[in-house]
């Protein structure tokens, strides 16, 4: 009995190393030397014997380990009691012997060189790279970890990872008795061939496991390598990249880019063009100088075949996404045979800048995309050349005459808006042109009605431009994006020029609406008469009419048409100009359809064929809900935006009626904006 010891009396290993320590330390106070730090021995392996371990490993080489903190040994502490019980059984045990292979990334010591070098070979291996070199999350920019994604919290944040550590700690602990593997560290680089993943401080892990989102993180500045699947609503190329879309300006279908990453968000990314390493062959040059810059166009780049196929799939997807209307037969872009000098209307703001000296001269133009500089926009290649030809006409008099503007005025020498100038200058240049009529409508959009030298001004552009058949000042004092003001005074000739579309004639004030690409209009329009299919003996009500124009061209092929407009002045203009056209079965009400349509099918009418033309907000919902109740045989919805109209389709779908056809137009070459002209039939009526 004597041979053998007794378990509860006979001190442990690492009993006997803290009273060897005790010792030590007592016998350093009367000397006054530190006692020095004890020996990291090696730990036992699960359920081998300590005979079995000791010696059998050599000492710990200095820096194979960083040492660990006081936090780190309380929580390898907290964890050893769980971890020393795994025996043979639980499949936890572990072979004894040395540590011949050390995982990579354990937290080692590196200089600065070290580290910089292995930053970059993970840039090139497409591993993540994190701010720092134990793997944490990197929380300097913006406060936000490239891999959590968090709000930085402060010191929140230490005290809620140390906590999180030490659940994870004991979680660790649970799993090893289950004999589960052990999570591996998150944010680090790929191990070394042939060596096991680093799982944290004493085997245990200190944070979940990586995700693979985590392993795929893209960071601002990357560089990234993207094949463009189509090309999006606001003309961007849209390509995906690591399970992400990437918008990129400029980029073309079919292409394969290289893009620095802008912007990074939760499901998709934006990007800059760096180099087109796969050139479509729709790719052109453009012919405008400041084309990606004014903001105007977004496809110039794009040859006109190539556009007319991009706005079809913009349509196209904007079915597929918002109703889900994958397989919609779409009927090819209606597109023009001269895709360039289109518009009638221009309205450009002004700004006078210094040149040399005490020399300025006036800009005439759009902001540029993204800021309030005005980009000069002379002989623009998609407006009418006469209307390029006034606007310069008409920047050259105001510069003659030194007429003060809003912006950039040389007194102030400023082109900021909120102290240039006098308040009392002319901040918008809106010329409009008549392609029938060939006459030219000038407006001065001003802050007040007080604008000098008005007689000479008058003098000199009726001299420059005898085409002009009216001047005109409209006051607008307030600062917004809107360009009219509510007050309008005619300073020469005729309040309104006079236009044509067709056989129609129209009358235009200054402020009144007109489409701005005349040839297409046509197209388009009859487009709406062919979709409506009329009879002579249907009741049509115009939801949207505006000043009248798609009422007024249907009026011939129906009974009876019906406008609505909340727009006070517009329903005027519809009235004349239906007066004018001798259409006597149109009429124009002021009113909202939702409140006028209801009224009407309690006196008993209840329109066959109705059509909308909304603003890009799409239609009222109140408005559906009326064309539900109401049920007309057929819904002729023209529209300038593809999402919106997608919307608002689903809706009438789901309350019983059906697509019939699609039509897109291109009211606006080299641009993204698309019209498309949509016609809905009650299942019913449709077999």
């Amino acid at each position: 009995m004597s041979e053998h010891k007794d378990k509860s009396t006979t001190p442990s290993r690492k009993e006997r190393k803290l009273l060897t320590a005790k010792e030590e330390k007592k016998k350093n106070r009367g000397s006054g030397k530190k006692p020095a730090a004890p020996k990291r021995s090696a730990k036992p392996a699960g359920g081998a014997s300590d005979s079995a371990s000791a010696g059998s490993r050599p000492a710990q080489a200095p820096g194979d380990r960083p040492a660990a903190s006081g936090a780190q040994r309380r929580l390898s502490a907290a964890a050893g009691g769980a971890r020393g019980a795994r025996g043979p059984s639980a499949g936890g045990s572990r072979p004894a012997g040395p540590r011949s292979a050390k995982p990579a990334d354990a937290g080692e010591r590196l200089t600065p060189a070290e580290r910089y070098e292995k930053r970059q070979s993970e840039r090139v291996a497409g591993a993540p790279v994190t701010g720092s070199t134990s793997g944490k999350p990197y929380a300097g920019d913006k406060g936000r970890g490239p891999t959590s994604g968090q709000p930085y919290a402060g010191g929140k944040v230490k005290a809620a990872r140390t906590a999180a550590a030490r659940s994870q700690v004991q979680a660790s602990a649970d799993t090893g008795a289950q004999g589960l593997p052990k999570p591996a560290r998150p944010h680090s680089a790929a191990a070394a061939p042939g060596k096991k993943p680093y799982a944290g401080a004493g085997g245990a892990a200190a944070r979940p496991a990586a995700s693979p989102a985590d392993a795929e993180q893209v960071k601002l500045g990357d560089v990234i390598v993207v094949t463009i699947k189509r090309i999006g609503i606001n003309g961007e190329g849209v390509g995906y990249f690591r399970r992400k879309a990437v918008f990129i300006d400029g980029a073309i279908t079919n292409e394969v880019v290289k893009a620095e990453v802008l912007e990074t968000h939760e499901k998709f990314l934006k990007a800059k063009l760096v180099e087109v390493e796969k050139r479509s062959p729709d790719r052109v040059e453009p012919p405008c100088p400041v084309f990606g810059i004014c903001g105007g166009c977004q496809i110039q780049h794009i040859s006109y075949e190539g556009q007319l196929r991009a706005k079809l799939e913009i349509v196209r997807e904007a079915f597929s996404r918002y109703a889900n209307l994958s397989d919609l037969k779409i009927k090819p872009t209606l597109g023009m045979d001269h895709p360039w000098d289109y518009r009638n209307k221009a309205q450009l703001q002004v700004e006078r800048r210094d040149v040399k000296g005490s020399k300025s001269e006036i800009v005439a133009g759009l902001y540029e995309i993204g800021s309030h500089e005005i980009v000069d926009i002379s002989g623009c290649p998609i407006q009418h050349p006469q209307v390029n030809r006034a606007i310069d006409r008409v920047k050259a008099v105001l510069g003659e005459l030194n007429i003060p503007l809003s912006k950039g005025d040389s007194r102030g020498g400023r082109s900021d808006i909120k102290d240039s100038g006098t308040r009392k200058g002319v901040r918008t240049i809106v010329v409009r042109s008549g392609f029938q009529s060939g006459e030219i409508q000038v407006t001065l959009v001003t802050e007040t009605a007080d604008l000098p030298r008005q007689e000479e001004l008058i003098e000199r552009l009726r001299l420059e431009l005898p085409e002009m058949s009216g001047l005109s000042i409209n006051v607008n004092p307030l600062k917004t994006p809107l360009i009219f003001g509510e007050r309008t005074i005619s300073l020469w000739g005729s309040e309104a020029m006079s236009d044509s579309l067709g056989d129609l004639n129209f009358t235009l004030s200054p402020r009144a609406f007109f489409q701005l690409n005349p040839e297409q209009t046509i197209k388009l329009y009859e487009t709406v008469r062919a979709a409506a299919a009329l009879t002579g003996k249907e009741t049509v009500v115009d939801a949207y009419c505006g000043t009248g124009t798609i009422g007024l061209w249907l009026a011939p092929y129906a009974a009876e048409v019906r406008g609505i407009e909340i727009i006070p002045e517009a329903v005027a203009d519809a009235t004349r100009n239906a007066e004018q056209n001798g259409r006597d079965n149109a009429t124009f009400f002021e009113g909202e359809a939702e409140e006028l349509l209801p009224r009407w099918a309690k006196d008993g009418l209840r329109p066959d064929v109705i059509v909308a033309d909304p603003p890009r907000t799409g239609l009222d919902r109140k408005f559906l809900e009326t064309i539900l109740r109401a049920k007309p045989k057929k819904f002729v919805y023209v529209s300038c935006n593809p999402s919106t109209l997608a919307k608002d389709c689903k809706v009438l779908l789901d309350g019983g009626y059906e697509i019939q056809s699609v039509q897109p137009v291109d009211m606006f070459p080299q641009t993204s904006q698309v019209e498309a002209v949509t016609v809905l039939v009650q299942k019913e009526t449709a077999k």
